[in-house]
């Protein structure tokens, strides 16, 4: 009878300690986890999915460096410099399209975004076809756009992204 008992009793030890929560059986491991796993969990998702996610809007943000009237003078084309990055950092150019009568921003339309190569030039070559220089002696993002059927994205994300699918017909990139 004794026996039993014994057999009896640890059995059902045995039970309670295999209903602990995983992370009471491992609190070394749980921390670990915690401190580096889902930081590095989370920090995948967010570059993963950025570009699945991006806007192709600047948000009214940077200086107006340059602003051109279309043949016409329907349209205005007004082209921006955001920088980026602090000391080590760089500018993104921005250009964006409006009707001329419309002087809230809010109305604008991004029809541009690369890196600043230092030479740029906005140039109509007709009243919906705008020519945008973006160059240097290494690089080249020179591109003609239609303004109400193209976007250049020169990161690409626009051309990917899920939310800015219905902004165009045509995305370019520099790879295009």
């Amino acid at each position: 009878m004794e026996h039993s008992d014994q057999s009896q009793s640890k059995s059902t030890w045995s039970n309670n300690s295999s209903r602990k929560p995983w992370v009471r059986k491992h609190p070394v491991a749980s921390i670990v986890f915690l401190v580096f796993g889902l930081p590095i969990l989370a920090l995948t998702l967010f570059f993963t999915l950025r570009p699945y996610l991006s806007t192709f809007d600047r948000a009214d943000q940077g200086e107006l460096s340059n602003s051109m009237s279309s043949p016409t003078g329907e349209y205005t084309a007004e082209l921006y410099g955001v920088p980026y990055g602090g000391a080590a950092g760089g500018v993104t150019i921005w250009v964006n399209v409006r009707k001329t009568a419309d002087t809230d921003s809010s109305e604008a339309k991004s029809i541009y975004r690369a890196e600043f190569h230092g030479g740029n030039h906005l140039e109509w070559e007709s009243d919906n076809t705008l020519r945008i220089e973006n160059w240097s002696e290494y690089s080249n993002e020179t591109v003609t756009l239609n303004i109400n059927e193209e976007i250049y994205d020169g990161w690409g994300w626009a051309c990917s992204s899920l939310r800015t699918k219905e902004q165009y017909v045509r995305c370019l990139t520099p790879e295009s």
